[in-house]
């Protein structure tokens, strides 16, 4: 696993200031226009883990690696929980860098009146919106990642993501719109989601309720990847 981490490590490392730049120009541009909005943190933990994703799975395919690798001194186990590993490790360094463009922004918009005037949120630090943004960043992170790999892994590049994007676009119509529409009018939701809603608002729970997502979307990665690694086995190269 190990050995298969530090070989997408390096393969992602020529690239790097690349990403680096469409990360910090999309999220840059999300802060302008939001200001201190804690919203901005979960595109880049989403796109931190699509681009890379998306790289790796190119890279194997244009250079035969998915068959090449097998005649090293790697495991198919290796090779999958390596993959796996990495992105993860990608899902925690976005988000991580949406923390810091978040406080970035709410720094700027406290200090400089002219850029507060601009953005649609002026307002200041949100312990709440950080803790949900970050969760969420994750949470979103892991459940694209992990529809992702395993399309990739059996379907190479060519197929891979056409198959990805339905499955991500059925996931975020059966998940995502309901858990929107919940939290955009709490009032309309059953009870036991208003409940939910309750302790995720609460000063005094959302801390638990927002590990509790980033750890949900971590178990299903893990299932992902389970799956993903009993096809990989019986995969004929």
């Amino acid at each position: 696993m190990k050995a298969m981490f530090l070989m997408d490590f390096i393969t992602v490392k020529k690239l790097l200031r690349r990403y680096l730049l469409l990360l910090l120009g999309m999220g840059g541009a999300a802060a302008l226009m939001m200001g201190s909005h804690p919203g901005i943190i979960p595109y880049f933990g989403m796109l931190s883990v699509v681009s890379i994703a998306q790289a790796l799975a190119l890279y194997d395919d244009r250079r035969d690696w998915s068959r090449f690798r097998l005649t090293m001194p790697l495991t198919r186990t290796g090779v999958v929980l390596g993959r796996y590993a990495f992105l993860a490790a990608v899902a925690a360094a976005g988000t991580l860098m949406g923390v810091a463009v978040y406080l970035a922004a709410t720094l700027a918009v406290q200090g400089v009146p002219a850029y507060a005037a601009l953005v649609l949120r002026p307002g200041g630090f949100d312990a709440i919106g950080l803790a949900w943004s970050a969760a969420a960043s994750l949470a979103l992170a892991f459940v694209v990642g992990g529809i992702m790999l395993p399309t990739f892994f059996s379907f190479g590049m060519g197929n891979g993501p056409r198959y990805a994007m339905a499955l991500v676009m059925m996931v975020s119509v059966l998940a995502i719109n309901p858990i929107v529409n919940v939290w955009a009018r709490p009032e309309a939701a059953p009870a036991f989601l208003g409940g939910l809603v309750s302790l995720a608002t609460s000063s005094e729970t959302f801390l638990a309720v927002a590990g509790a997502l980033a750890a949900s979307a971590f178990a299903l990665y893990a299932v992902s990847c389970a799956a993903c690694l009993a096809a990989y086995r019986r995969r004929d190269f």
